[in-house]
């Protein structure tokens, strides 16, 4: 899954918008960005396997680090406290709730449609995955639902109805829809310089459909 992820930031914000939406992107995406930086340095490995779903072609054979259950509710637990070492008493808690349900969302939606490649513990042991990537129609159908899920309940608000955020969301579900037919790239490592590219351009989006005009030229945190 990828710009399904967004979904629960979107609903997140709604619940909680004093969390810039942008740093819930980036919550949402925590993990993989953290799987991107360990494929990169050699901590974490994966290969490409031609066929290896109908949805793609990445077989992530080793990240217990980045994608594992415990490691993702060290993630959790450890974004949160940084958000909220960072703000102001009044919104330590609920911020900090928010922030980290938004890392952990991540795993609960990789279980949907990875094949059993996500760890419980540490390199050995069980993995888990539902495989919904073996069906790509169905899939694709899966976390399309979600987002546009998502974008609905976040649209919601009045203040959110802006051409900006049109622009943004149809955007993102194009992409998302394209993503599920365009060729791999040829190793593990493009993938992660181009996700962690990606994840930096949502994070942008959210940032310049969120911030007044007038905010627009300073990172907007409170």
């Amino acid at each position: 899954m990828f710009i399904g992820h967004y979904a629960p930031a979107l609903v997140l914000h709604r619940a909680r918008p004093s969390v810039p939406l942008w740093v819930l992107f980036v919550a949402a995406q925590g993990v993989d960005v953290i799987w991107g930086v360990f494929v990169l340095t050699g901590v974490e490995h994966a290969r490409m396997v031609p066929g290896f779903t109908s949805s793609n072609s990445l077989d992530l054979y080793d990240m217990p680090y980045s994608h594992g259950l415990l490691a993702t509710v060290v993630w959790s637990v450890g974004l949160a406290l940084l958000w909220r070492a960072f703000r102001p008493s009044q919104r330590r808690a609920g911020e900090a709730l928010v922030v980290g349900l938004a890392v952990a969302s991540h795993f609960v939606l990789d279980l949907v449609v990875h094949v059993p490649d996500l760890p419980v513990v540490g390199t050995d042991g069980p993995k888990w995955g539902f495989g919904l990537w073996r069906h790509r129609e169905v899939a694709l159908l899966v976390e399309c639902t979600l987002f546009v899920i998502g974008a609905l309940v976040w649209k919601r608000e009045r203040e959110n109805l802006t051409p900006r955020s049109a622009i943004v969301l149809g955007a993102m579900t194009a992409f998302l829809v394209a993503s599920y037919y365009l060729p791999a790239l040829p190793t593990p490592a493009a993938m992660a310089v181009s996700g962690l590219g990606t994840y930096a351009a949502c994070a942008l989006a959210a940032w310049w459909m969120t911030v007044p005009s007038a905010q627009r030229g300073l990172v907007h945190f409170v």
